[in-house]
Order: C-alpha cells, then structure tokens, then sequence
C-alpha cells in the first residue's frame, strides 16, 4: 500500500472513531464472519488472489486475508460478499 493510500486509511479509521461509527462504513474495513470452523462470510473485499483447497487469499481495501485448511471451497461470490466452506484451519492477515 502507498504511503498517501496509508495516511488516508488512518484518517478515515480516526475519524469514525471520534463520530462512533463502524470503520467498515468509512474506511472499508472488511468483515470476517466464522461460523464454527467449516464457513466464512467475507465482505468488503476487492478481488481473489489466489484460490485451491488448501489456501483462498483475498485482497481488501486494507489487507490481504489468507484463509487455510482443507478441501475450501468458495460458494459464492458477489462484489461485496463471498461464503467460504471447508476445514478451516487459519485466518490471518497480511
């Protein structure tokens, strides 16, 4: 990420904490969602990266987030929300 790219995501997250606002409305955060350890409900993304069985990275307007386990599978796709399934192992952040 560019540095200006970087100065403006602080902005934004500092400012919708002072107005007590969710930093997804103003700086696009993504929202992960898990529901036990075999689904995923990603939104605010912008794109795919990389995409097999064992590993789904995703990239969003602030980081990528890699997602590991077995037999991952993406269910659906939309341009604000994806569900993913599997034996999810890891989600992390880079």
């Amino acid at each position: 990420m560019k540095k200006r790219e970087k100065e403006r995501m602080n902005y934004l997250e500092q400012l919708s904490n002072h107005l007590h606002l969710p930093q997804d409305i103003l700086a696009g955060a993504p929202i992960v969602t898990a529901t036990g350890r075999n689904e995923i409900c990603l939104e605010n993304y912008k794109g795919i990266i990389e995409y097999n069985g064992n590993l789904i990275k995703v990239q969003t307007k602030v980081c990528k987030i890699c997602i590991e386990g077995k037999q991952l599978n993406i269910l659906y796709f939309t341009e604000d929300e994806m569900r993913i399934t599997g034996f999810i192992h890891a989600i992390y952040y880079q």
